[in-house]
């Protein structure tokens, strides 16, 4: 574990680096490569989209064992083995023909996204960090939030060039080239175990991480994650249409989701860096309070008005700061044991609730014939998670 002042920079930017990828390859290439596939293949873009909610289901089942692998120090194997699986299901998912193949591949692709996403990440840098946890995950989050940025134009580029499968397997050769490469060689091996005279190894020692689930403040914090995670996997799908139908042309209501990803970026940067001037709890507060205003303020912001891009830039602020707070909170406010398998706890109901979003987004549009009744909701779950939130604090073990 490194002491404080002495940041190890070739681990923390391996791990940063493996993020970009593994966010850029697995999450925001698909949306760009089920557009060929429907062409080509035939199949519905609903098809295509529910293997992709297959996957994000799976990986919440996979988050707590995961978890616990790490907190035994099994981070090298962990995440090299989620880039070499991750790097031979995108292989597959080049070769593919059948939609049952597919669908299996992306019931596959969740034990890949378990392993090399943010939670196994935050999971291995809390172990090797200490004191520098929070700046190492900052740095984490920043360079992995630039993966849509990266990707999505490379990706498109890729596509036009060589055609959607043979951009998968160069997708998939930056799997197994680097990040798994570089997972092996950065992160630090499993412990060795001490042996007994007779010669058996002996345990790490580690406790139980189910007590957690007896605690109230525990299911708070998860109710305030499950809350913003809902709306932030849901919003920006429908973000253009909510737009265009509140009467604003198409090109504000790009610049208005052009906004999001760096306000996320500038918010998890002042977050990271700012521990002087205040508090993991009160980062945590002004996120739930930026959630709500954001919902409060849309609905009487004319069509036309440059205030939209305030919109999103408080929307935006409080999605990367959920992610700081959702890491670094936790062993403030349960104790730094089990950090791995707590947020796989965390992490399974989270995703599990994010996979649906998009789509009950989409049947509440549906039924109520506008997204009035969207965008009520997500002010409803906002206030609801900043009240949890509140609740959460006063319920916590003091550290």
């Amino acid at each position: 574990m490194s002491p404080s002042g002495s940041m190890p920079w070739r681990f923390v930017s391996a791990l940063s680096f493996t993020q970009l990828i593994s966010y850029g390859t697995l999450f925001y290439a698909f949306a760009l490569i089920i557009e060929p596939m429907e062409r080509e293949l035939g199949w519905s873009k609903s098809e295509l989209t529910a293997a992709f909610s297959l996957a994000l289901t799976s990986s919440a089942f996979f988050a707590v064992p995961v978890g616990r692998l790490i907190d035994r120090g099994y981070g090298r194997a962990v995440m090299t083995g989620g880039s070499i699986l991750a790097a031979l299901l995108l292989a597959l998912w080049a070769l593919t023909e059948h939609y049952l193949a597919f669908a299996l591949i992306w019931l596959a692709m969740g034990a890949a996204m378990s392993s090399v996403f943010y939670e196994p990440g935050f999971a291995v840098l809390a172990t090797r960090l200490g004191l520098l946890t929070r700046r190492g995950i900052t740095i984490m989050t920043l360079v992995g939030g630039f993966a849509s940025t990266v990707f999505i134009p490379l990706t498109h580029l890729l596509i036009e060039a060589y055609g959607w499968r043979v951009a998968l397997l160069i997708l998939a050769a930056l799997n197994i080239g680097i990040c798994a490469l570089l997972h092996a060689t950065s992160i630090p091996p499993a412990p060795v175990r001490a042996q007994h005279r007779g010669g058996s190894a002996v345990a790490p020692p580690t406790t139980n991480p189910r007590w957690i689930l007896a605690k109230p403040a525990f299911w708070l914090f998860v109710a305030t994650n499950v809350l913003l995670g809902i709306i932030s996997t849901g919003i920006p799908v429908h973000l253009i249409p909510i737009l265009l139908e509140r009467g604003f042309t198409l090109d504000a209501a790009v610049a208005a989701y052009a906004v999001i990803g760096p306000a996320q970026v500038l918010a998890r940067f002042l977050t990271g860096f700012g521990e002087r001037a205040m508090s993991l709890r009160g980062i945590g507060v002004l996120t739930m309070a930026l959630s709500v205003l954001a919902f409060l303020v849309l609905p009487f912001i004319p069509a036309g008005s440059w205030l939209i891009l305030g919109f999103a830039g408080f929307f935006g602020a409080s999605n990367g700061m959920i992610t700081i707070v959702r890491a670094l909170l936790p062993p403030e406010l349960f104790g730094r044991d089990n950090y791995g398998a707590i947020q796989g706890m965390i992490a399974m109901l989270v995703r599990l609730a994010m996979a649906g979003a998009p789509f009950a987004f989409g049947a509440l549009w549906a039924w109520r014939g506008s997204y009035d009744a969207v965008l009520l909701s997500c002010l409803a779950m906002s206030v609801f998670a900043f009240v949890a939130f509140m609740l959460n604090l006063a319920l916590a073990k003091e550290p």
